[in-house]
């Protein structure tokens, strides 16, 4: 089952279909589940919920007798209407150390928020709250420096499917050894918006390259340029070494305000200047209602010169339409 609004079968689903499991979706644009009705199904011991936008009801978790067979194939029971028929209940794998980043993007704050290290828990389900269960099993995830959302998120699916199995392994064990969340020290993520991936222009480089990290790949990174947003599509931190470019320049031309942009050539990349003497290299962007191209494309289409000080604005527009 996918909770996200494209559908295209999930991997999950391909697996179930080819090993002959019936799969049940719900409806587009369901609200809740109120309204489905489910179809009866036979008994099973145990449920594992993955990214799936809907509260469980507690009529769902009544229980049946276990069947001494358990074992980690149960993973299958992606599809939570089952719970019903659920001894053990179910578990859900969560992808940051709960009680820290509860909510739907909580892959999006950690690297927003510039952390080193993310996790994985697989907790209970709780038929009232999202993300506030008993932690069965939990474990740290180092980020990559340079990592993005949709890359960083593929390699937590593939650790937090390790995870589950390892939970499921020994499931009564881990249930008597549960561990409460601390609610005192909780923490949010929420959905995040075209807002949210608009630059201050008083951020430092390493703000942005963590804002770019969490949100290219989704709501997009914008600024503004003679009045049109433009996205950054990539951009990086500079090296010491490459840091000598700007030094030169500003020893020729003084030091740039913040906001301040340049083309340089040998590069092929724009020089971003940020808050605490900080820069930002960006070398692919898309301007409203164009296709990506590089840092020249983007001159070109403004007949910029090599190293001319130009200067982005605050958004004050919507976001860009990708032709992509």
């Amino acid at each position: 089952m996918n909770g996200r609004k494209k559908d295209e079968p999930v991997p999950v689903k391909k697996f179930a279909q080819r090993c002959g499991f019936k799969v049940y979706d719900t409806p587009s644009r369901l609200k809740s589940l109120k309204s489905w009705d489910f179809p009866v199904t036979d008994h099973f011991d145990v449920g594992v919920v993955v990214s799936f936008g809907y509260f469980l009801v507690r009529a769902w978790l009544s229980t049946v007798t276990l069947r001494p067979t358990t074992n980690a194939l149960d993973v299958f029971l992606q599809h939570p209407h089952l719970l019903k028929n659920l001894h053990h209940g179910a578990i859900n794998m969560h992808p940051s150390l709960l009680p820290k980043y509860r909510g739907p993007a909580p892959i999006h704050h950690a690297l927003l928020n510039g952390d080193p290290t993310t996790g994985v828990s697989v907790i209970e389900i709780d038929p009232k709250a999202f993300d506030v269960g008993r932690i069965l099993l939990q474990k740290p995830y180092d980020i990559k420096r340079d990592i993005q959302c949709q890359d960083l998120s593929k390699e937590l699916a593939t650790f937090g499917a390790e995870c589950i199995v390892e939970t499921l392994t020994d499931l009564p064990t881990r249930k008597k050894a549960a561990v409460v969340q601390d609610n005192a020290i909780a923490s949010k993520a929420p959905k995040l918006t075209f807002k949210d991936g608009l630059i201050s222009l008083d951020e430092s480089a390493s703000d942005i390259f963590h804002r770019w990290q969490a949100l290219s790949s989704s709501v997009g990174v914008n600024v503004q340029f003679r009045g049109k947003v433009v996205k950054l599509i990539e951009a990086r931190i500079p090296t010491a070494e490459e840091l000598q470019s700007v030094e030169a320049d500003e020893a020729r031309n003084g030091p740039a305000a913040t906001g301040t942009f340049f083309f340089e050539k040998k590069r092929q990349a724009l020089w971003l200047r940020c808050a605490d003497d900080s820069w930002l290299l960006i070398t692919k962007l898309q301007q409203a209602d164009r296709k990506v191209g590089g840092a020249l494309d983007f001159c070109n289409g403004y007949r910029l010169k090599n190293m001319q000080r130009e200067r982005f604005e605050k958004v004050t527009t919507g976001p860009v339409n990708s032709k992509l």
